[in-house]
C-alpha cells in the first residue's frame, strides 16, 4: 500500500478545491451570459427626517432614455458600469450600484447626498449643500426641512467663496441640539463677524457674531428661552446679543 505524505494530502485537496471554484466560476460566468434580463427597478436608500429629494421611478426612466428598453436583453449586452457612472452625474444622487438581482431583475441601488442648508446667493437662486459640501439644485417637488441661509453669498458654484466652514459649525449645531434644531428656521451672514441666527418664535433675531464657542452661545439661548422668556413675555425683545462671553444682552422692543 502506498502511503501518502501529509504535504501531498493537503496538495492534492487544495487542488479539488480549486478545481470545483473553477467549475463554478465558469458555470455562473456561462450563466450570466445566458441570462435575459426580465425588468429594472430603482431603490433608494432614504434619508431622515423627510430630506429625500429623489423618486425610485425618475431613475427607471433616465436610464431607460439614455441606454434603451433592458428588459428581454441578454445580461452580457447590458453594460452596467456606464449605467452607474451615468446615475451619478445627478446631483442629488452621492454613490450608485447596478446589479443583476433576483429573478434576472437589474437593480439600480442609489445613495442620495444628504441637504444640510439651503443657500440664496445674491442672484436669488436657491441651492442646497450637502455634507460633502456639494451644491445641489432645489428641486421643483420635494422640499428639504433645512434651514435657510441668506446673506451676501457670490454667484457662484465655487463654495469656497462661501463661508461654509462657518454654516456648518451651524448646522452640526442645530443638528446636535435638538432645541436650537427645533427653534431655528433661518441664518443670516451679514459678515463672517456677524452672523444671525432667525428663530420661530421669540425675539426676531439673535446675534451670534462669529461662531467660537458657539456651544456655549446655544446653551445660553437655551437657557434665556427656557428659564426667562416664559416669565418676561415672548414679544419682550426684539433681539438678543451672544458676543459676550458668559452673557445674554437682550433689546427690549419699544412698546416694551
Amino acid at each position: 500500500m502506498i502511503k501518502l505524505s501529509k504535504h501531498r494530502i493537503k496538495t492534492f485537496i487544495w487542488l479539488v478545491v480549486l478545481a470545483s471554484l473553477t467549475g463554478v466560476t465558469l458555470m455562473a460566468a456561462r450563466f450570466q451570459s445566458e441570462a435575459v434580463i426580465t425588468g429594472i427597478e430603482a431603490e433608494v436608500e432614504l434619508l431622515e427626517i423627510g430630506n429625500n429629494l429623489i423618486l425610485p421611478e425618475d431613475f427607471v426612466e433616465m436610464v431607460t432614455k439614455k441606454f434603451g428598453p433592458v428588459t428581454g436583453l441578454p445580461v452580457d449586452l447590458v453594460d452596467m458600469r456606464s449605467m452607474e457612472e451615468y446615475l451619478k452625474t445627478n446631483p442629488y444622487v452621492r454613490d450608485a450600484n447596478v446589479y443583476l438581482g433576483a429573478s434576472g431583475v437589474l437593480v439600480l441601488s442609489l445613495h442620495q447626498r444628504m441637504p444640510l442648508l439651503r443657500i440664496v446667493d445674491n442672484s436669488d437662486k436657491h441651492w442646497y449643500i450637502d455634507t460633502d459640501t456639494v451644491l445641489m439644485p432645489v428641486s421643483s417637488r420635494f422640499t428639504a426641512r433645512v434651514p435657510l441661509v441668506n446673506g451676501d453669498f457670490p454667484a457662484t458654484k465655487n463654495v469656497k467663496q462661501w463661508p461654509v466652514d462657518d454654516l456648518f459649525r451651524i448646522a452640526t449645531v442645530l443638528q446636535e441640539n435638538e432645541f436650537m434644531g427645533s427653534l431655528i428656521d433661518q441664518i443670516y451672514v451679514e459678515s463672517e463677524d456677524m452672523i444671525w441666527l432667525i428663530p420661530r418664535f421669540g425675539p426676531s433675531k439673535i446675534l451670534v457674531g462669529n461662531t467660537e464657542e458657539l456651544e456655549d452661545k446655544a446653551d445660553r439661548i437655551q437657557r434665556l428661552y427656557k428659564q426667562a422668556l416664559p416669565f418676561k413675555g415672548w414679544d419682550t425683545y426684539t433681539y438678543i446679543d451672544t458676543r459676550i462671553a458668559g452673557q445674554i444682552v437682550a433689546k427690549k422692543r419699544l412698546n416694551q
